[in-house]
């Protein structure tokens, strides 16, 4: 079994910019199901909690920061602030792949260094962080942690989107994506797709689900097409 020490915990603290009262919820939220396999054994509860305090703290934080936005531009903004990836960097940032408690098959498989598991972690802490101090200590360290963005990143925040609009207009159809390869366990899954229009290939991405592949391959042809402004 893997192990954290109190001084890593209080380096995590330092990071995180909250202080547990009870310590045993960070410890908890760090524990990945590998470790304890019941329901109260692991982070699991804690990622369904942290989930929801996140889509509540930045959907608040958006429609005060952007008063004229419309709904369809502010789930935009959303996206790209609660997506896997981005994330996954925070929980870099916060070096949580260095603290998560998992078992030593997922430790010799680097399992803590997946996007995947590093936002369940993430979210589970942000849970940890509402059970212990309550939910304005929850959105304060959220908040904080919120990466940087700009205006420019608007079109690629559902790149699938801009993309089909700008063929709707020029071309009035649609690309087309196609998935060109899949690996991987159930469990971890890896999949490659590319987007086309009229058999031209535009781009490829790659992703952990069809739909982030999809983004991803997007991503790449509105770059190529020069329409990111």
């Amino acid at each position: 079994m893997s192990v954290i020490g109190n001084e890593r915990l209080m380096r995590l603290q330092e990071k995180l910019g909250y202080h547990f009262n009870n310590l045993e919820h960070l410890r908890l939220a760090l524990t990945h199901r590998s470790i304890g396999h019941r329901p109260e054994e692991n982070n699991e509860r804690l990622e369904f909690l942290g989930d929801a305090v996140l889509q509540l703290t930045v959907s608040s934080y958006l429609y005060h920061k952007f008063p004229k936005l419309p709904e369809g531009e502010l789930a935009k903004i959303r996206s790209l602030l609660v997506r896997e990836s981005t994330l996954a960097e925070v929980a870099r940032d916060l070096e949580l792949n260095r603290c998560l408690i998992v078992g030593k098959g997922e430790k010799r498989a680097q399992a803590q260094e997946r996007d995947s598991l590093l936002c369940d972690v993430l979210e589970a802490v942000y849970g940890a962080v509402f059970l212990d101090g309550g939910y304005n200590e929850a959105r304060r360290v959220i908040i904080e942690h919120l990466p940087q963005w700009d205006a420019e990143q608007m079109p690629l925040l559902d790149a699938k989107s801009t993309l089909q609009e700008h063929f709707q207009q020029v071309a009035k159809k649609p690309p087309v994506y196609h998935l060109v390869q899949e690996e991987g366990p159930d469990h971890d899954k890896s999949f490659v797709v590319e987007v086309r229009f009229e058999e031209k290939c535009l781009g490829q991405g790659r992703g952990h689900t069809k739909k982030e592949a999809e983004q991803e391959a997007a991503r790449q042809a509105i770059s190529k097409l020069g329409l990111q402004d």
